[in-house]
């Protein structure tokens, strides 16, 4: 009868490799395709394709009137609409109009005048959006 303690498994005494320098290189081109990805999605969130607007000067006449100029363009067989704005100092929206450019126009160059419950503080044109086909 054998009363030796059992042998133990024969184990390779090499050092563990890790990924190299050309995993390394592999993984981060792969991350960096997949932020570049990322930064180009995020810049163009909230965005329509083909639709630029633009609010090219503001004057706040008065405490109860403000003048904007603005410029929106579009691709020609699109009607867009767009939202033109006043605020306050605290981003409030005091008055608003929305814009429509229709079909068979490439844009719109115009000055509103805005009136507002209170002093302004600035104007916008924004949310321009393709409007809904019916």
């Amino acid at each position: 009868m054998d009363t030796s303690a059992p042998e133990a498994p024969a184990t390779d005494h090499r050092p563990a490799r890790g990924l190299g320098v050309l995993g390394w290189i592999v993984i981060g081109g792969f991350a960096a395709v997949l932020a570049g990805g990322w930064a180009v999605i995020m810049a163009n969130v909230g965005q329509t394709p083909g639709i630029q607007s633009q609010t090219i000067a503001w004057d706040v006449r008065d405490d109860r009137t403000v003048t904007i100029t603005y410029q929106i363009a579009k691709p020609k067989d699109e009607t867009v609409r767009c939202v033109v704005d006043a605020y306050d100092e605290r981003f409030v929206i005091l008055a608003s109009h929305d814009v429509t450019v229709p079909a068979g126009r490439t844009g719109l160059s115009a000055t509103e005048t805005l009136t507002t419950p209170r002093r302004a503080t600035g104007a916008r044109v924004k949310d321009c959006r393709v409007a809904a086909r019916g």
